[in-house]
């Protein structure tokens, strides 16, 4: 069967991104080898570097791999794009409102509303992209072109699973890596600090590590600890924004981070945060409810 011209199309742009990427590694990777004889990097610069460092070095050998697997129609490649488009739908779409509607900090330079606009039209370049490749390769035309079937991805498990199963994988493992950073956590009306931010998401991280690898097989224990993290996450973000002190908790937070916002910010800010935080969180829950026999017939199999 003849190759679509759709399928070389994205392979070229998948590699193009993962050689830019690739290209951002190694610049990384000068940057912390050459800095301690020419400028010094401060310990926490240094170490969020090596993060950058670390997700670049993934995403370029992930995308580049995925790129050859495109240009020979494997179906490993085809599943792999699709949960690639699944991250870059989600994070364009929701980022692209979060930057039109984030209100300026007080020493805004005269030019952030047009800086703004352009971040926010990149980002929702990003999500339609993203949002076309789930549209393309699943299309019944794309998947013949491949030789696979939309109902099983790999040894029975839905596409949605696997989505989610590499994302909260991924996120899991990020957590734990950048743990040291120290990033400040909330916790219903309360925002932990320092070294007891670092072990919650050393912790936190590990179990979304173990629950991602989980889903991957299937593993109705996973299922039923995502439903319940998530579940927590979704009420922590309702608790935080509904009390009273929103303001100073989510100023310490972004303390932490020098954005310039203070606490005088307009009541939309919470919306802003809110609708991203709901979509990332409603839509794994949705899909892992209403994906329950999946794991059902795996249970089934394995008895059989």
């Amino acid at each position: 069967m003849k190759k679509p011209v759709g399928i070389g199309v994205s392979a070229i742009f998948v590699l193009l991104g993962s050689l830019l990427m690739l290209a951002f590694f190694v610049l990384i990777g000068l940057v912390l080898l050459l800095s301690p004889g020419r400028a010094p990097i401060a310990p926490e610069a240094r170490l969020a570097l090596s993060v950058g460092l670390g997700l670049f070095g993934i995403l370029g050998a992930w995308g580049t791999t995925t790129a050859i697997g495109l240009f020979r129609l494997r179906n490993w490649a085809r599943v792999s794009i699709l949960i690639f488009s699944g991250f870059l739908g989600l994070s364009g779409v929701t980022a692209a409102p979060v930057m039109l509607l984030m209100p300026a900090p007080p020493a805004a330079p005269p030019n952030f509303g047009t800086v703004r606009i352009v971040i926010a039209a990149i980002y929702g370049a990003f999500g339609l992209l993203g949002l076309f490749w789930l549209y393309y390769f699943l299309r019944r035309a794309t998947r013949e072109a491949f030789g696979a079937t939309l109902a099983s991805e790999s040894g029975g498990r839905p596409l949605s699973i696997s989505i989610i199963g590499w994302w909260l994988l991924v996120s899991g493992v990020i957590g734990v890596l950048a743990s040291p950073l120290k990033l400040p956590v909330s916790m219903f009306i309360w925002v932990v600090t320092g070294w007891i931010a670092a072990a919650w998401n050393i912790a936190f991280g590990a179990m979304w590590t173990y629950v991602g690898y989980g889903l991957l097989r299937l593993n109705p224990i996973a299922r039923k600890i995502a439903i319940a993290g998530l579940s927590f996450g979704a009420a922590n973000v309702l608790v935080f924004f509904s009390f009273p002190g929103w303001e100073i908790r989510m100023a310490t937070i972004l303390a932490r981070f020098h954005s310039g916002f203070g606490v005088d910010q307009p009541n939309r800010f919470p919306f802003v945060l809110v609708m991203p935080m709901a979509i990332g969180l409603g839509v794994p829950l949705w899909f892992l409810i209403a994906r329950r026999d999946a794991f059902q017939a795996r249970d089934l199999r394995r008895e059989a």
